[in-house]
């Protein structure tokens, strides 16, 4: 029963990795992306955020529950892994708060270029573990 479980959350864990990669590209689509109008490309990234936050979610709850179905053993790809998620969520928050201060200015070519920089890094950190994992 427990080889079961574990290999369900294994690929919950994995495709939601998959789909924050793919969420990852796509949000970096739209802020590079050319909108007609600002209410387009505010309208835009405000219904997209909390999809692409549900998955970071995603990926920290299965992986705390991969963790406990493994008794909490730990080694450097774990913490690795821990350290890339709070990397992310934290260059996450980073972004959303320059979002919100570039649409308080309404000056967005900053962002732009900012959004590119972060969500490039994020989908490194996201990538760091597997290479890890595969090259040692």
């Amino acid at each position: 029963m427990n080889e079961e479980i574990y290999e369900f959350i294994v690929a919950f864990h994995l495709y939601s990795l998959y789909a924050t990669g793919f969420l990852m590209l796509f949000y970096l689509s739209l802020t590079q992306g050319n909108f007609k109008t600002e209410f387009e490309f505010i309208k835009k990234i405000r219904l997209f955020l909390p999809i692409y936050y549900i998955f970071l979610a995603f990926i920290i709850f299965t992986g705390a529950l991969l963790l406990a179905l493994n008794h909490f053993a730990m080694n450097f790809d774990i913490y690795l892994m821990i350290l890339c998620w709070i990397l992310i969520f934290s260059l996450a928050i980073f972004h959303f708060i320059q979002f919100k201060k570039a649409r308080k200015i309404r000056h967005y070519r900053v962002f732009r270029l900012l959004s590119f920089i972060v969500l490039l890094s994020e989908i490194i950190l996201l990538i760091l573990p597997f290479i890890s994992y595969k090259v040692l």
